[in-house]
């Protein structure tokens, strides 16, 4: 290969890439809309078995049936009043010339009847397959944090940094101090 195919070759992979993640921002516009129907759109519709992990849900969509009843059911959601998602640091690996692999994070914000807004980040991956019209998802699975990291994530944003970082270094002088003065007792027992 010369050193021109090798730059075409890098280029045509960084333009599927530009494209893939492109498709995952509109996914996040499909998702907007608050017509969930429209997100059947964005798959691979001669994929035998789609896969599906909703963050909410105990198991795996497995097949067309479970992710039509799940995202076109003959009636809309009653108790769902609206959602959001933005979706963001997006990385993308070519892993054949018609597919990926996509990790991402979505921002993702929900009401539900009788509730006040909820809002979460969570951590995304897909296998997408390269059809004439574009990419198309295969796989899906949202992966939210497990709650003790959730809880903990929480409790950060409760510090004062601004108070609290002080006695950071506060700390670190009293040990070494109480260390040292223990050493020397030590020797000299």
């Amino acid at each position: 290969m010369t050193a021109h195919s090798i730059d075409s070759a890098q280029a045509a992979e960084q333009d599927e890439i530009e494209a893939i993640k492109a498709f995952i921002h509109h996914t996040a516009e499909v998702w907007n809309t608050q017509d969930f129907r429209k997100v059947l759109d964005l798959w691979d519709q001669d994929e035998e078995v789609p896969f599906y992990l909703a963050e909410e849900q105990e198991r795996w969509f497995l097949g067309w049936e479970p992710l039509r009843a799940y995202l076109a059911p003959p009636l809309p959601n009653p108790v769902l009043e609206a959602l959001r998602e933005e979706m963001y640091d997006i990385s993308v690996k070519l892993i054949a010339d018609d597919l990926a692999i996509a990790v991402w994070y979505m921002h993702f914000e929900m009401k539900m009847r009788g509730r006040s807004p909820l809002g979460e980040e969570i951590r995304m991956s897909a296998v997408l397959r390269k059809k004439p019209e574009g990419w198309r998802f295969i796989h899906w699975a949202e992966s939210p944090l497990t709650p003790t990291a959730y809880i903990d994530k929480l409790r950060e944003k409760e510090v004062d940094y601004e108070k609290f970082t002080p006695l950071l270094e506060r700390g670190r002088t009293v040990r070494e101090a109480w260390t040292a003065e223990a050493k020397e007792k030590a020797a000299s027992e």
